[in-house]
């Protein structure tokens, strides 16, 4: 591998762990609304599924039965391990970095799956992505993340975008596709004190103390929601492109 695909493996060898945390304490019930939607949907169950960019396995679990044959795929050794912990039946855990992957497997699922995806990004990488199946090709993102206390005094997201990027080549393709949205909603007590700990380091200490004031008035904490939107494109893959390709 390339050395940046080595610093790429090393990053999430370090990061699994936390990243398994984050997943485990997560309140959204995303995985298991994804399988009930494939279920009524008709798409699951199926023979073949590949779960691109799997990580840890956060959808591993609820999917898994609803498959003969499953593959997750992920670049890093420690989030497969972590993944090992939840397999149950015919799945294959594979270690491979993406782009030899896929253009190794050319229609050879009849389901390509990616959730959160970090190496789909461009349009070559989603050509590569959809000629995996044979045909149906899911993508999952967060579409939405705000709250009512944060998101006023941080950067968007820009991978919040990506799927709109993702619905301009199917367009560019003339593929019709179809979405999903799951919507969720948390609400959490935030203090004064951490609010103030949190934009440390962005704001000079007068502008911060002006945000904290006008934040929380006299209260030394508030009630802040969360807002997120996860949305699911999905799409048939024609038989002219499974024969003939892109």
């Amino acid at each position: 591998m390339s050395d940046y695909l080595n610093e790429l493996e090393a990053f999430w060898d370090e990061f699994s762990e936390e990243y398994e945390a984050i997943q485990q304490e997560s309140t959204f019930p995303i995985a298991e609304d994804l399988r009930d939607f494939l279920l009524e949907e008709r798409l699951l169950p199926c023979q073949t599924f590949l779960d691109l960019a799997g990580g840890t396995g956060r959808y591993l679990t609820a999917v898994q039965q609803y498959v003969e044959k499953y593959d997750l795929v992920d670049i890093s050794e420690e989030m497969l391990k972590l993944a090992e912990a939840k397999v149950r039946g015919n799945v294959q855990l594979i270690k491979q970095e993406q782009e030899t992957f896929l253009r190794q497997n050319k229609h050879s699922y009849d389901i390509t799956f990616s959730a959160m995806n970090p190496a789909l990004q461009t349009k070559e990488e989603f050509l590569d992505f959809c000629q995996a199946s044979k045909d149906w090709c899911l993508i999952l993102r967060v579409v939405k993340d705000e709250d009512q206390l944060f998101s006023s005094y941080e950067e968007k997201n820009p991978d919040l975008l990506l799927n709109q990027r993702y619905k301009g080549f199917l367009a560019e393709l003339d593929i019709p596709y179809h979405t999903k949205k799951f919507s969720y909603t948390k609400s959490e007590k935030v203090s004064r004190e951490f609010f103030q700990e949190y934009f440390a380091d962005d704001f000079p200490p007068a502008k911060l103390a002006e945000i904290i004031e006008s934040t929380f008035d006299d209260t030394r904490q508030k009630s802040n929601q969360q807002f997120l939107d996860f949305e699911l494109i999905y799409f048939q893959l024609p038989k002219a492109y499974n024969e003939n390709g892109f």
